[in-house]
């Protein structure tokens, strides 16, 4: 599924570059990767609650 983001705040562009850069990725896979980890996170947190 492909997901399009109009308007972004330039300066907010640039950092999620640099944060994207750190971890030697293009933006599209950190922006992926942050979009699927928010997605689970609830589910997440709840396994982990579980288990302890």
């Amino acid at each position: 599924m492909d997901i399009f983001l109009r308007k972004i705040d330039p300066v907010a562009m640039k950092k999620i570059d640099e944060m994207a850069k750190k971890k030697s990725i293009s933006r599209q896979e950190f922006l992926k990767s942050i979009v699927e980890k928010v997605a689970y996170e609830k589910e997440q947190n709840e396994k982990e609650m579980q288990w302890k």
